[in-house]
């Protein structure tokens, strides 16, 4: 919730703000009580979904400006397997992780073992929110620290891994342990500072080149700049763009 402003007090207080300013949603979905979003002009974006009685979960999300062709395995309410494809005539496979999707609505849920059916998004908005991160000047920076070695690999300034999705491919992980974080390292192409509304507090909107092309959201308190690298760990977040186009 910090990457993206939402500095409340308590999540009693983020709900009722969120609610007051309005929540996008649909209460029809068969055993769902309710799934929607509330989305900032900012960008920033809290998401709920609650199962017919039992409470409420609650996350957050961005409205990213960065899209894909996406394969999208959902295998829980709110996690799914994503594999990102380029565009055009080769539609190379680009990388796969494990993400939270706030728009749970827009994707069948299906079983994780293989030939358990997918659903095709033509443009996956994708992006991240910087939990315990590094920021490095430049490439040479990040290169040449302790970040940059893990155990007697070099990490390359780009680069993405998502652990929870290396865990179930091994069979170390159960699904309930999954979760949508990143191990990542991106080069800084822009940044704008944006203000959350419902908090009235700042962030940064970072676009950055990783593995992918990717929209960061990073709190104020770890300034970046272009040509900066960030590194360490990241909630990966994608939409189908289902709060943006349709109302609740």
């Amino acid at each position: 919730m910090h990457a993206v402003g939402f500095d409340f007090k308590n999540m009693d207080a983020l709900i009722k703000a969120a609610f007051d300013g309005g929540v996008r949603g649909v209460n029809t979905a068969p055993g769902f009580a309710l799934i929607g979003a509330y989305t900032d002009p900012s960008g920033a974006r809290v998401a709920f979904v609650q199962r017919k009685g039992q409470a409420a979960t609650v996350s957050a999300g961005l409205r990213s400006e960065t899209t894909y062709r996406a394969q999208v395995v959902r295998f829980t309410d709110h996690l799914a397997r994503v594999a990102l494809y380029s565009y055009g005539e080769d539609g190379g496979l680009l990388t796969q992780f494990l993400a939270m999707v706030d728009d749970p609505i827009a994707y069948e849920q299906h079983d994780l073992a293989p030939g358990g059916g997918f659903s095709i998004i033509q443009a996956l908005q994708v992006g991240a929110l910087a939990m315990e991160v590094q920021v490095f000047e430049d490439e040479a920076a990040f290169q040449a620290s302790d970040a940059a070695r893990v155990g007697s690999m070099l990490m390359e300034a780009k680069s993405m891994v998502s652990p929870s999705l290396m865990g179930l491919q091994a069979a170390s992980l159960t699904i309930e342990e999954a979760g949508p974080t990143l191990l990542m390292g991106a080069v800084v192409d822009s940044v704008e500072v944006r203000r959350n509304e419902l908090a009235e507090t700042n962030f940064q909107y970072v676009k950055a080149s990783s593995i992918v092309d990717i929209t960061i959201a990073v709190p104020m308190d770890q300034p970046v700049e272009p040509g900066n690298v960030i590194h360490g760990t990241f909630y990966a977040t994608v939409n189908a763009g289902t709060w943006d186009n349709n109302a609740g």
